[in-house]
C-alpha cells in the first residue's frame, strides 16, 4: 500500500487533474493518517536538524541582544527533547491537525453537496500534502531561495487542494473552489490570531526587559 500511496504520490504532483486523483483514489482513511504522519516525522526531523544549524550559526552581536530579552541562543530554535521530541510532537500534533483540518474540509464539502467519503478525500490530499511538506522542509535549508520556493510550492498546494476536493467529494470545481477559499480565509485568520498573540507576549517580555 505504501508504494502504491507513493506511486499515487509522483501522479497527482507531476500531472495534477481530477481524472488523476480519481485513478488513484481509494477510500481508506487509516493509510491516509499513516502517510501523513511519516511525512510529518520527516519533516519535523529535518526542521529539529535545520533549528540546531541556525542556532550555532547566531553571531555574537545577535546573541548578546538575545541575552538582553533573557533568551538562551543556545536553545532559541532547538526543539524540546531534541529528534525524540520533536518525533513525538510531530506524532501527537499532526495526528490532531489532522482530524481538525480534514474534518473541516469535509463538512465544507458536504454543505456544498459533496457525496464522498471522509476516506477518500484524506487519501487523495495526503498524496501531496505528505511529500510537499517534505519538500517544503528540504527547501528551508537553502537560504531566500528556499523561501522563495516555498512560497511557490504554498500556492501549488492550494491548487491541487482544489482538484483533490473535486475528486474526493464529487464536487464540482466552482463549489470546490468556495470550499477552498473558505478554508484559506480560515488559516489566514488564525495565523493572524496566533501572531496577534506572540506578539503581545514579545512586547511584554521586551518592556519588562527594559
Amino acid at each position: 500500500m505504501f508504494q502504491e500511496m507513493i506511486n499515487g504520490s509522483i501522479a497527482v504532483i507531476s500531472r495534477p487533474s481530477v481524472s488523476t486523483f480519481e485513478e488513484h483514489e481509494k477510500n481508506n482513511l487509516s493509510w491516509a493518517l499513516i502517510y501523513t504522519l511519516i511525512g510529518a516525522v520527516i519533516s519535523s526531523i529535518l526542521a529539529a536538524i535545520n533549528s540546531a544549524i541556525f542556532s550555532s550559526e547566531i553571531d555574537p552581536e545577535q546573541a548578546a541582544q538575545l541575552e538582553q530579552l533573557g533568551m538562551d541562543p543556545a536553545t532559541l530554535s532547538a526543539q524540546p527533547g531534541g529528534i525524540g521530541g520533536a518525533v513525538v510532537g510531530a506524532l501527537i500534533f499532526a495526528t490532531i491537525g489532522f482530524f481538525i483540518y480534514y474534518g473541516l474540509v469535509y463538512l465544507l464539502g458536504r454543505a456544498f453537496g459533496g457525496t464522498g467519503q471522509f476516506g477518500e478525500l484524506t487519501y487523495d490530499i495526503s498524496l501531496f500534502a505528505a511529500p510537499l511538506g517534505v519538500v517544503s522542509s528540504i527547501l528551508s535549508f537553502i537560504p531566500f531561495v528556499g523561501a522563495i520556493a516555498g512560497f511557490v510550492l504554498l500556492f501549488y498546494n492550494i491548487y491541487l487542494t482544489y482538484l483533490g476536493i473535486q475528486s474526493g467529494m464529487n464536487l464540482p470545481g466552482n463549489k470546490a473552489l468556495y470550499v477552498v477559499l473558505i478554508i484559506v480565509a480560515i488559516v489566514i485568520l488564525f495565523a493572524l490570531c496566533v501572531g496577534v498573540i506572540f506578539g503581545a507576549a514579545f512586547l511584554a517580555l521586551l518592556g519588562a526587559s527594559q
